[in-house]
């Protein structure tokens, strides 16, 4: 009996260390030999990248719902920090002055980029309040640059803050087997959009945003120095949801209040936070919440549910519907 294979429709591939290490060598003027080992597979792919002298982090972005071009967004976001001075871990230039290259995988187009090596340890590792602050005043410095890369005359919108309404069937399929979460998560995926969108004013700036910093995506040193990293979600925000994202990400992981405090203390040094926008606090931690568990559940066919590994269903069922009720959005 003769079997025949059926070709298989792949959501998430894994693409060879080596392979990868020879297309740096090949497209990047860096000294050989060069080596490559895959650092983790998650959202995107991380790979370290050794050569003769220097170590780099390669990332191979996850083929998603966006085009893989779009990643010239944050790259070259990244590439104007870098000339401002800020410390962030930003992309190499390639032979051909390109920022990324592009693999054709099972999936689709990939995007891939090699980027400084942020040195040091995640912040979650070595919580300290003093570096939490210096760590908010930096952040809205961030914020402050990305005004000046936009220019006066760019017009910021909610577009991206919303985005996130892509990602709701699949929270409403994630969520088959709890009825309850279903049905309130539909009725906040339209209310949740229409309160972010009624809140645009002169007193809720919206800018460049990092849009997922949390006490992992920045690496400090035993000097204090610190590398903010991981800037794949970068996109047009309220500047105090990307506050409150690591606000709400110092939660999640578990960590004493006061680091969030104190990176809010800082930030407000250097970019004073408006009444309006301390006012809208809960509702950008809502948001956060609710923004992550529908982006895992869009992401579960290609990493699983890994996100889970710190917070289960049950914890962040009760913290969405908490404040949404209060909030009137449920």
């Amino acid at each position: 009996m003769t079997t025949t294979l059926v070709r298989a429709q792949v959501a998430h591939s894994v693409v060879d260390a080596s392979f990868l290490a020879r297309e740096v060598a090949e497209r990047y003027s860096v000294k050989g030999p060069v080596t490559g080992l895959l650092l983790y597979r998650g959202m995107n792919d991380v790979y370290i990248i050794q050569t003769a002298d220097t170590r780099y982090a390669l990332r191979v972005w996850r083929k998603d719902y966006r085009d893989a071009d779009e990643v010239s967004y944050e790259l070259n976001f990244l590439d104007y920090l870098r000339q401002r001075g800020f410390p962030a871990s930003t992309p190499i230039h390639a032979r051909d002055g390109s920022l990324y290259f592009k693999l054709d995988a099972p999936e689709g187009e990939r995007a891939v980029a090699l980027y400084d090596w942020a040195e040091g340890t995640k912040f979650g590792n070595c919580l300290n309040v003093d570096t939490a602050h210096r760590m908010g005043a930096l952040f809205a410095k961030m914020h402050l640059l990305g005004l000046e890369y936009a220019g006066p005359k760019h017009v910021f919108t909610t577009e991206n803050a919303v985005r996130f309404q892509v990602t709701v069937p699949a929270l409403l399929d994630f969520t088959y087997d709890r009825p309850d979460d279903r049905r309130d998560y539909e009725i906040i995926s339209r209310t949740l959009p229409q309160r972010l969108q009624d809140i645009q004013g002169p007193d809720m700036p919206i800018g460049i945003c990092h849009c997922d910093f949390h006490p992992s995506n920045i690496h400090v040193t035993e000097d204090g120095s610190m590398t903010f990293l991981d800037f794949d979600g970068l996109g047009e925000d309220y500047m105090m949801q990307d506050v409150q994202n690591f606000v709400w990400g110092n939660l999640f992981y578990g960590f004493s209040p006061s680091y969030g405090e104190a990176f809010e203390a800082g930030y407000d040094t250097v970019r004073p936070f408006s009444a309006q926008e301390k006012e809208s606090k809960e509702l950008f931690l809502l948001a956060k919440a609710f923004r992550l568990v529908a982006g895992m559940a869009h992401s579960s066919n290609s990493v699983g549910r890994g996100t889970l590994r710190f917070q289960g269903m049950d914890w962040l069922s009760d913290y969405i519907k908490s404040r949404a009720r209060p909030l009137g959005l449920l």
